[in-house]
């Protein structure tokens, strides 16, 4: 089993999933900033010395079945001996971390390329550039595999040529930051994959690196999940879009924010390092902005070392002191929602980081006692 992280909730009947749709505007710091960090630390070290909590860290999950995907994304995915650029179009990665990543794809049986910037100290915004184009130009390369995240992958997103998302058809693996590019390959039409980094290699539970593993190269997971008691309970079906909460703000209202999709979505959120200011500023843009009302279901996966006591916003002044952000996002944002919702899908910056396949169809169904995510253009 995998190690529990953070502190269990009381309020949890289980621990939950939630699928989130999203819409932002603006970036603040208070989180972005750990957002590069995470791959490197635990969220038991994290409680221990902050006084903080974690929630997501500890819901059962069970992978129920893997199906082949068939829908028109299936050239995307990957197979074995397949060349993959390893580059970092976020922030500046560690030799170790890129070493990892190497040393990691070469296990699982593919040729890594690193990037001719991935490492490189004194690069610029440019030299970030021409490696993702490169990998996306590149014939030879059938992948990319984001070494970190951080910060800084949306400026990539804006100065790039994005119609070579769209004609490469490649997939990009990554989280954190890396929102920014899932964005920008949903609204393209390419799937993404929502997945662990250098880490993947290095501390991930092995369960969660062999799904990793296996997704890469079109094996789906269907996930069960146990409920929450602010789940509401129904069936949905949309493209699964978003990823970082505080990125997603960044590309909204851009040519490459994925809900401007003109059909159906399911938006997934998580974040790390924010107090309940931060993510209620957040979730009000994403409200004000008609994200969340135009959702056909939410997913909230993991929101790690949260500090109860910073911030002006509490809930002190809003019908009683928040007990979690979950809480605190049920009463001020979704409580009244007539969808399908999920908490505590164990998917971000906590130890546990189940992949998810960004930019095609699933199904969230939502039960009394849980919930399952299921993609939809798999063979049966």
């Amino acid at each position: 089993m995998e190690k529990t992280m953070g502190v269990r909730m009381g309020f949890r009947k289980k621990a939950a999933t939630a699928v989130s749709a999203m819409l932002v505007v603006a970036a603040f710091s208070g989180c972005i900033k750990y957002a590069e960090s995470t791959e490197d630390r635990t969220d038991t070290q994290a409680v221990e010395e902050k006084g903080r909590f974690s929630e997501g860290v500890d819901t059962p999950i069970e992978v129920t079945e893997y199906e082949s995907f068939s829908g028109t994304g299936a050239e995307s995915f990957l197979k074995e001996g397949d060349k993959i650029a390893v580059i970092s179009p976020s922030a500046l990665p560690s030799r170790s971390q890129v070493d990892a990543v190497i040393s990691g794809l070469s296990e699982w049986g593919y040729i890594p390329v690193e990037g001719k910037y991935v490492c490189t100290e004194d690069r610029t915004l440019d030299n970030c550039r021409e490696d993702l184009e490169w990998a996306l130009r590149d014939p030879e390369i059938r992948g990319i595999f984001s070494v970190r995240g951080g910060y800084a992958s949306c400026e990539v997103m804006d100065v790039m040529d994005r119609k070579l998302i769209s004609e490469a058809r490649k997939p990009i693996i990554g989280y954190s930051d890396i929102t920014a590019c899932h964005s920008a390959w949903t609204r393209a039409g390419v799937p993404s994959i929502h997945a662990s980094m250098s880490a993947a290699f290095t501390d991930l539970p092995k369960e969660c690196a062999e799904v990793e593993r296996r997704l890469l190269q079109g094996e789906i997971p269907a996930y069960k999940c146990a409920g929450s008691e602010y789940d509401r309970q129904g069936t949905a079906e949309g493209v699964l879009v978003g990823g970082n909460l505080t990125i997603m703000m960044t590309v909204a209202n851009t040519g490459y924010d994925s809900v401007k999709l003109d059909q159906p979505y399911i938006l997934f959120l998580e974040d790390v390092e924010c107090d309940y200011h931060q993510v209620h500023y957040a979730m009000t843009v994403l409200k004000n902005n008609g994200v969340l009302d135009h959702a056909a279901g939410i997913v909230l996966g993991e929101w790690i070392d949260t500090d109860p006591e910073s911030g002006d916003y509490t809930g002190d002044s809003r019908g009683g002191r928040f007990r979690s952000v979950y809480e605190m996002i049920h009463r001020q944002f979704l409580k009244d929602l007539d969808i399908p919702i999920a908490y505590g899908f164990p998917g971000g910056h906590g130890e546990k980081n189940y992949p998810l396949l960004m930019g095609e169809k699933v199904r969230l169904s939502v039960t009394q006692d849980d919930f399952t995510l299921e993609w939809t253009d798999t063979d049966d």
